[in-house]
């Protein structure tokens, strides 16, 4: 005759372990949103920049062409500086430069200081997938890699959609810089809630 054993329900300490995951989780996927908002936070502009700026299209979408070709040095340079100084500090500093990008780009007065804006705004974008992965593979359970890496992309996807649908309605209303100075208030309100959960962003145990 069988016999089977009932399973054992999750200890206390299985709890914990979640919640921290979770918390982990939902942190890193709030920086990667934020990146992800700050890769458009000038393409939805365009038709107003265009006019504001007094350039065509094609000038317009060389700033993105500054913006990720900067993030894409960035991204290699930072892998090697998070591998040395901890993933932390460089994910505040990438918000911080994001932020003052946007803000950057509310007063910009031509199309050259959207090109400065726009290389300070890719130095800052480049640094997320190396903190981000960094985190999640050496602070997240084994168990849990693949919701992790799942929520990293969903996240990222919706930093993508809110641009669009949090600029154009704000520039209806009010116009295209307050549109970015408001851009700027959310990337810095995000840097905040990630400096209060600091201690859940360090690779100490």
């Amino acid at each position: 005759m069988k016999t089977t054993t009932a399973p054992q329900p999750r200890s206390p300490h299985d709890r914990a372990h979640l919640r921290r995951d979770a918390g982990l989780i939902g942190l890193v996927g709030l920086g990667h949103m934020t990146s992800h908002f700050s890769q458009l936070l000038l393409a939805p502009l365009f038709p107003w920049l265009k006019d504001a700026l007094h350039v065509g299209y094609a000038e317009l979408g060389f700033l993105m062409t500054v913006f990720f070709t900067v993030s894409c040095v960035v991204q290699f340079v930072s892998g090697f500086v998070v591998d040395r100084v901890g993933p932390r500090p460089i994910l505040f500093g990438g918000l911080a430069l994001i932020g003052l990008a946007a803000f950057g780009f509310s007063i910009s007065t031509s199309y050259w200081m959207m090109a400065g804006f726009s290389v300070l705004a890719g130095l800052g974008n480049g640094v997320f997938h190396p903190v981000d992965y960094t985190l999640l593979n050496r602070k997240v359970s084994p168990a849990r890699l693949g919701h992790a890496y799942s929520v990293h992309g969903i996240t990222g996807s919706l930093g993508w959609a809110l641009a669009p649908a949090l600029l154009v309605p704000l520039t209806l209303a009010f116009s295209w810089r307050v549109a970015l100075a408001c851009a700027g208030v959310l990337i810095f309100s995000v840097l905040v809630v990630l400096l209060f959960n600091r201690d859940r962003l360090t690779l100490k145990v």
